[in-house]
């Protein structure tokens, strides 16, 4: 296992699976109705709204052990038959794709862009990272029960958290203060 880069090869087959989902479900977001649309606009202004009462220190904190839980969850829970990394991609894509949608409509789409991209840049790296090493304990579980992989579990799931600590919470921890900065500028 490759231990450079920022993954390795044993989940890159898993990555442009996922990325490809990922795309799929930003596009599919971006075609949403007006009125679905506005409604989760204003579901994600309001749990924006909840963080504009807390202080910088606390945006940040708050917005990284969220981000951290929901990537250790997609991890964890992917050894499920990956079930869970394909759906948390799949719906933060497209959430994000409504968002894009919503701000170009807003604004226009170069600064649409501008909007997303700060979590395009740090976030969703991070998530489709968890999301594959999740997918990949998946595949290995089935495997071991099919009796065609011999490596123990354990030593795929210290693969995996390994590779985590090592690029996904780096990752979540630029992508907190970016959120939290972009959440305190918000009028």
């Amino acid at each position: 296992m490759n231990g450079g880069g920022m993954f390795d090869r044993t989940i890159k087959p898993y990555i442009l699976i996922l990325a490809l989902i990922f795309a799929s479900s930003f596009l599919a977001g971006t075609f949403v109705p007006p009125l679905v649309r506005r409604q989760m606009i204003e579901m994600f202004q309001a749990m924006a709204g909840d963080y504009r009462e807390l202080s910088g220190g606390m945006v940040f904190f708050n917005i990284l052990v969220q981000n951290v839980m929901a990537t250790l969850f997609v991890v964890i829970f992917g050894m499920i038959v990956g079930i869970i990394p394909i759906f948390a991609v799949g719906s933060n894509a497209f959430g994000l794709g409504v968002l894009y949608r919503q701000a170009s409509e807003v604004s226009g789409y170069s600064k649409a862009v501008l909007k997303v991209l700060p979590y395009g840049v740090f976030e969703i790296p991070a998530l489709l990272v968890a999301a594959s090493y999740g997918l990949w304990l998946g595949v290995m579980v089935v495997r071991r029960m099919r009796g065609k992989e011999g490596t123990p579990l354990k030593a795929n799931m210290e693969h995996a958290f390994r590779r985590y600590f090592a690029v996904v919470f780096p990752l979540l921890v630029v992508a907190a203060a970016i959120e939290t900065t972009l959440i305190l500028r918000l009028p």
